[in-house]
């Protein structure tokens, strides 16, 4: 019986580029009676810093719509409208922090558009990377993917565009530090992007290929076209990990975690600072509210790795062995197709790990390059703690230092303000040679992955998803093993 794998085009993926689409974001609406949201959008950042933006939300018209008519028109507003949602919640109310309810003018069309759409009302990892991104005039692409260690054509970031070639569309503070944040995460998933379409090819190929195999060549003929896709994937996965460094000389620590990071909130785990419920209420022009305690946006919902997790038969479960992992609890977050996906996914009725384990005893070289490529996988996570550490941990840790010793803001500011000067935000003069560059990358990273991994190393935080933090990196990550590794811990 011939096993049918899922259509990716029919969930709107691209064969080359994965969850981004083959769809470039729009860079403003191509109707013209939305360009209040667009020129409301882009003065953003300026608005928040004046202090300004309350009053431009409350002079906005409702607007509809009924003529956001395509998948990039709603994408397009879903980013527009999230960024403004939130610069509103976290930065909106004048000499108030925060501000819990948001007016019609945003709550109205925000609500319908995500209805639409699928998802949430609150900014997730699809607004802030998938469809936040535009390549910057003059951008040639063939960055991504295309350099000497990569010379497939076929791979998956071929012809996508390095970082310097990109733009991010909607900003809360306006600085190439907070672009960064977002792309490095657009070119992790340009290089990913074939991944997905490469092993549910060779996966569909080898399950069914065996049922006409007649004889052991024919066998053997079926797994390796898996094995070159596992080891094409892997080689993948380690190009992907190379992208996360290229946002340390971008962008600070302390200005993410104090100045950026808060804009992510969504409402739940924020009852001590300024949302005493842990929602956000939305206003809708009949009168009545619609009342959403969602989490932040956050990596956890990317849909590429949940997805390759599904092929290759990398399974989590909850804290505690509990039933849902916080994978499942971030595809609510998720686009609805991609969510479909994900669900047909999980209801394979063979992965790449169950297929590798039934050919187990007579195909060493197929066991071998599936534990590669889930040693890839595993060691992307390690290096994306890293970063987690270095832009959440370890500044958490400074934070909580200087509030015990009693450090005022006063003092605060002035180092921000000469960190800053200095380049902190990626403009800075200070320029150094590629080899010196890396290796303090490297400390960098292992400094990071040695803060989480101590004992009581940032256990307590909360993700901008909900989660404990660190806990469920360590676990996620300790979970993605080989068949190799899975026997000798079971030692």
């Amino acid at each position: 019986m011939v096993v049918v794998f899922p259509d990716l085009a029919s969930f709107g993926l691209s064969r080359t580029r994965g969850f981004l689409s083959d769809d470039t974001p729009l860079t403003s609406f191509r109707d013209g009676y939305y360009a209040p949201w667009d020129d409301l959008a882009a003065r953003l950042p300026a608005l928040i810093a004046s202090r300004a933006l309350g009053g431009h939300v409350g002079a906005l018209p409702v607007l509809s719509t009924s003529g956001l008519t395509t998948e990039p028109d709603l994408r397009r507003a879903y980013v527009v409208l999230a960024f403004l949602v939130h610069g509103y919640v976290w930065a909106g109310g004048g000499d108030a922090a925060v501000v819990d309810t948001v007016p019609p003018q945003l709550g109205e069309p925000f609500l319908h558009v995500c209805e639409r759409l699928g998802m949430e009302p609150v900014l997730s990892y699809a607004g802030l990377c998938l469809w936040n991104w535009a390549a910057v005039v003059g951008g040639s692409g063939g960055g991504v993917g295309s350099n000497e260690d990569n010379n497939d054509g076929d791979d998956a970031g071929a012809g996508f565009y390095d970082l310097e070639e990109l733009v991010s569309l909607g900003s809360f503070t306006g600085t190439r530090g907070e672009d960064a944040f977002y792309l490095v995460p657009v070119l992790v998933e340009a290089e990913g992007g074939t991944l997905l379409a490469l092993l549910l090819d060779a996966l569909a190929a080898a399950v069914n290929g065996n049922d006409d195999a007649d004889d052991d060549d024919d066998d053997d003929d079926v797994s390796s076209g898996l094995v070159a896709a596992l080891d094409r994937s892997a080689e993948a996965l380690a190009r992907m990990a190379r992208h996360l460094p290229k946002l340390y000389p971008l962008l600070d620590a302390r200005a993410f975690y104090h100045e950026l990071r808060p804009f992510f909130s969504g409402g739940r785990g924020m009852e001590n600072k300024g949302l005493p419920r842990g929602e956000v209420v939305f206003q809708r022009v009949d009168g009545s509210e619609r009342r959403a305690r969602c989490v932040g946006g956050s990596a956890g919902q990317s849909c590429l790795f949940q997805a390759l997790d599904c092929v290759l038969g990398v399974r989590h479960e909850g804290p505690g062995g509990g039933r849902e992992s916080f994978f499942e609890e971030m595809r609510a977050y998720m686009p609805g197709k991609h969510r479909e996906l994900l669900g047909q996914l999980a209801r394979l009725p063979m992965t790449i790990r169950g297929y590798v384990e039934s050919h187990r005893r007579s195909d060493e070289r197929l066991v071998r390059a599936y534990d590669g490529c889930v040693k890839e996988l595993r060691s992307w996570r390690g290096r994306h703690m890293a970063v987690v550490s270095k832009y959440i941990v370890q500044p958490a840790r400074l934070a909580a230092a200087q509030e015990a010793n009693g450090d005022d803001d006063d003092a605060r500011e002035t180092r921000n303000g000469a960190r800053r000067t200095n380049g902190g935000d990626g403009t800075g003069p200070a320029t150094r040679g590629e080899r010196e560059q890396k290796e303090e990358e490297e400390e960098e990273e292992e400094a990071g992955l040695q803060a989480v991994m101590a004992k009581g190393g940032g256990d307590e935080l909360q993700g901008t998803g909900g989660s404990a933090l660190v806990p469920f990196l360590r676990q996620s990550r300790d979970e993605t093993v080989g068949l190799g590794q899975q026997s000798a811990r079971g030692k």
